[in-house]
């Protein structure tokens, strides 16, 4: 810093006598060398704090751009009974693979069941699909290798979820083609409409289906609500069960669907460790409550009475003669199933749940949460900041905070408030991820309350992703159910950093948005929400005066062709992204066959394999199939050499490549041979002589 300076006024003394002739006395008594020690002294201390970028402002510039941090997610698992059922869970009840924890978001009620068999009919019988057969490693194509409208593909289930319209969740592993993109809400395609049945005592009846595999294209769920207590069970060969039928009622497939496997009946899980939870429950309501802590419970019951706008803490009355207690109080009682029974003793009725929804909260937590529940007291200033409880990241998303406060007739009441909610007349508070503490920024009219804690979890975001297969075993209700994550889940994260942010602006800025150069044209095309697309090459034709995007659809055909629902797809996709005078056709690559006459000496006649060499010059050739773009030169040196790397070439006497339709004066042997930009090589006749 100190060399910085003095270098710097060594510069500026000697540049004074240029701007000012009178000034002649440099020493250091002089007031002018004093003001230019000063005014460099501050020079060197902004140019450093310039450089001094904070992670803070960083942030703020990249939210200027409009990339702000992604809150973080929790991991979330699909799994199936691993031992037989039924079995019903409530909500938050926990399962856990080694110390990671994950729970029911809601209750699942009845769970049982798994699949049978896949299969499909033919003459009046049904065979199975023995391919999607547990522990059979191979692939299956249920609705053939060109599907039509009214195939039918059967699931049979020795049993499922009990109930009134029970949603019995499928999970459907698909093999997807390599060059398929991802499908996208906003730009929607249908390959093909399904119709979901079950069989009932009167046939098969329609039922609501709710599907994510896009008709068996993508790997995804499939909900079905079913009245599963209308449904028959039907004798298939020596299985019987329920049987469940997928028809196809229109379809334009570009691929034939091929199914890895089938998983069901399954419920969903969610990496989450709830330590304190609170349920509303309506006036009339009977309030039963299943323990769901592997240690003991604890309950805060939490009323509101007729004509209270707030809840008032009821007190738990404990000891004979509940027939005699009169005042805010209530008495668990343990039920035969396990459950916790809620009631109110007030025999008076003066002190009772007003008959409305949500007039009763119960607030249920672990013997942890209890030493941490008590926060502090709001203090009133802006940012005051308190301690969660220690031993992990709070999930914000399920964080509500209770604020305790006495009324003027001496009872104590209680209200509720979840972060980010800027209630009137309440208090507006944030979770800070980084310090693990809530900040206050407006207590509201509560300064001087008490405030607690009334729903808390944790998560481990990231460490939550786990691979497919585990067992995870239920401990607190239920405990000792074990259940299996058949398929892979739902990949949880945490909040993003900044290095995360800088990581996907910079993607997006590599990513076209708008389509203004050929290149950009080109992008967009290959990345059309739901298609298979192999290869595009996008180019300036002069005399139209338009751009032409050259696509080669990623279907089995031998010479690809662009359906009619992909031409409109793509030019949908383009549309809402080019410049409004431009005209943009979409058409076939122009297949060209390419006749190819070589001449080789060979020196090694007992490795030499005439086939191997006819196989690498097809392979170059076939821009069907090769990583080659549409509209590439052929290129000499890449085609000889892949000749001379064939065991037992010698040199390459004579080469010579003809492709239909390019004119003779650009075909030259020795050199490469231009295409049209639209054209896709095939290879032709192959002719190879040996010397």
């Amino acid at each position: 810093m100190m060399e910085e300076l003095e270098k710097l006024m060594e510069e500026a003394a000697s540049l004074a006598g240029i701007y000012s002739q009178e000034w002649t006395n440099r020493n250091p008594s002089d007031p002018g060398m004093t003001i230019l020690e000063n005014l460099s002294a501050l020079h060197l201390v902004q140019r450093e704090s310039a450089a001094q970028v904070t992670e803070h402002a960083r942030i703020s510039l990249l939210k200027l751009a409009g990339f702000v941090p992604l809150e973080p997610e929790n991991a979330r698992l699909a799994v199936e009974l691993a031992q037989k059922g039924p079995f019903s869970f409530p909500r938050h009840q926990k399962f856990y693979v080694n110390n990671v924890c994950f729970e029911t978001e809601e209750e699942v009620r009845a769970m049982q069941g798994r699949l049978l068999g896949v299969y499909v009919k033919g003459q009046d019988e049904f065979r199975e699909i023995k391919e999607l057969k547990e522990g059979v490693p191979m692939n299956a194509r249920p609705f053939g290798s060109e599907p039509l409208t009214g195939d039918e593909v059967y699931f049979l289930f020795d049993e499922l979820p009990c109930g009134r319209k029970v949603g019995v969740q499928l999970y459907a592993e698909v093999k997807t083609s390599g060059t398929r993109n991802p499908f996208s809400e906003e730009e929607p395609v249908d390959f093909a409409r399904m119709r979901w049945s079950c069989l009932t005592s009167c046939g098969y009846e329609d039922i609501v289906c709710q599907d994510e595999t896009h008709g068996f294209l993508q790997s995804g769920k499939i909900i079905l609500w079913i009245d599963t207590d209308r449904l028959v069970k039907e004798q298939v060969g020596a299985r019987k069960g329920y049987m469940l039928c997928c028809r196809i009622v229109e379809t334009a497939y570009d691929r034939a669907p091929e199914l890895v496997a089938v998983h069901g009946p399954l419920f969903s899980l969610i990496q989450r460790d709830t330590q304190s939870f609170s349920m509303s429950f309506g006036g009339r309501e009977d309030i039963r409550i299943q323990p769901v802590f592997p240690e003991e419970n604890f309950f805060f019951v939490y009323v509101r009475e007729q004509g209270c706008g707030d809840y008032i803490r009821y007190a738990e009355h404990a000891g004979p003669g509940s027939e005699e207690v009169q005042g805010r109080y209530y008495e668990k009682r343990l039920m035969e199933d396990g459950r916790l029974q809620i009631c109110f003793l007030d025999r008076q009725r003066r002190y009772l749940p007003a008959e409305e929804e949500n007039a009763v909260i119960v607030i249920c937590c672990n013997r942890e949460m209890m030493l941490h529940r008590e926060m502090g007291v709001l203090g009133g200033w802006e940012n005051q900041k308190f301690d969660l409880p220690p031993g992990g990241c709070a999930d914000a998303k399920v964080l509500c905070i209770g604020v305790r406060y006495a009324k003027a007739e001496g009872s104590t009441c209680c209200t509720f408030f979840r972060p980010g909610t800027e209630k009137r007349d309440g208090v507006f508070y944030t979770y800070e991820e980084d310090s693990g503490q809530i900040c206050i920024h407006d207590a509201g009219p509560y300064t001087g309350c008490n405030i607690f804690l009334s729903d808390y979890a944790l998560s481990v975001w990231d460490a939550g992703n786990i691979r497919f297969g585990n067992v995870l075993t239920s401990a607190g209700g239920n405990a000792g159910v074990r259940v299996r994550n058949p398929v892979r889940g739902r990949k949880g994260r945490a909040k993003e950093s900044f290095q995360d942010i800088r990581k996907r602006f910079l993607q997006d800025m590599m990513q076209p948005v708008l389509a203004v150069t050929e290149k950009d044209y080109k992008e967009l095309a290959l990345q059309t929400p739901g298609l298979c697309i192999r290869k595009v090459s996008a180019y300036f034709e002069e005399k139209r005066n338009q751009i032409c995007v050259a696509v080669m659809a990623g279907t089995e055909a031998a010479f690809p062709r662009l359906p009619l629902l992909y031409r409109r797809q793509i030019e949908r996709y383009l549309d809402k992204r080019k410049i409004l005078t431009a005209k943009v056709s979409i058409k076939d690559p122009t297949y060209i066959r390419v006749d190819v006459y070589v001449t080789v000496s060979v020196i090694d006649r007992e490795k030499w394999d005439i086939k191997k060499v006819r196989q690498e010059i097809a392979e170059e050739l076939d821009d069907r199939r090769n990583e080659r773009e549409i509209g590439q030169i052929i290129s000499f040196d890449s085609l000889s050499g892949r000749i001379r790397a064939c065991p037992g070439t010698g040199h390459i006497l004579e080469l010579k490549t003809i492709p239909a339709g390019v004119p003779g004066r650009f075909i030259r042997p020795g050199t490469d041979i231009p295409i049209p930009p639209d054209a896709a090589c095939y290879p032709g006749d192959i002719v190879i002589r040996e010397e």
